[in-house]
């Protein structure tokens, strides 16, 4: 019983921070919110948003800042998701620590590195007789696995 009014006290005696309210826009406000002109060139109404006339529907506004949004983003290169890539876990260590430090994503620098290797054919070549050398001793690497698994079944 005691505990019950000590937990109902502590609750009534419990001050609630007030926090201010944020803006949650996923778009800057334009200029439109300035002059009261819309993107289609219409005017904005001063009435309140409850006292509109709620004819004109709010997805249009929508739709116009959908496509200019899709417009921006069909600038950049697309993009495709791949496997997980799979690294020595030294490279992979000393890969994260070196993008981190640069604040580059692995991903992107690996994008850097085919575009500033690809521009020179001796460089590639150099990168692709590395790579092959790796890919044999992976698949050395790989048999001895598959070996020892067999082996510990038995």
């Amino acid at each position: 019983m005691t505990n019950d009014n000590l937990l109902n006290r502590l609750r009534k005696n419990r001050q609630r921070t007030v926090v201010p309210k944020r803006d949650d826009a996923l778009v800057a406000p334009t200029s439109e919110a300035q002059t009261g002109e819309r993107l289609d060139g219409s005017v904005q109404n001063d009435l309140q948003p409850d006292e509109r006339d709620n004819t004109e529907p709010a997805t249009s506004s929508t739709n116009a800042t959908l496509e200019q949004l899709k417009a921006e983003l069909a600038k950049f290169p697309s993009t495709r998701r791949r496997s997980a890539i799979v690294l020595e876990e030294e490279i992979d260590q000393k890969l994260t620590r070196f993008c981190k430090e640069r604040g580059v994503t692995v991903e992107t620098f690996l994008e850097a590195v085919w575009e500033v290797a690809s521009d020179d054919e001796m460089l590639l070549e150099q990168i692709v007789r590395s790579a092959k050398h790796r890919y044999i001793s992976r698949k050395e690497a790989g048999r001895l696995r598959r070996l020892i698994t067999m082996l510990s079944k038995t």
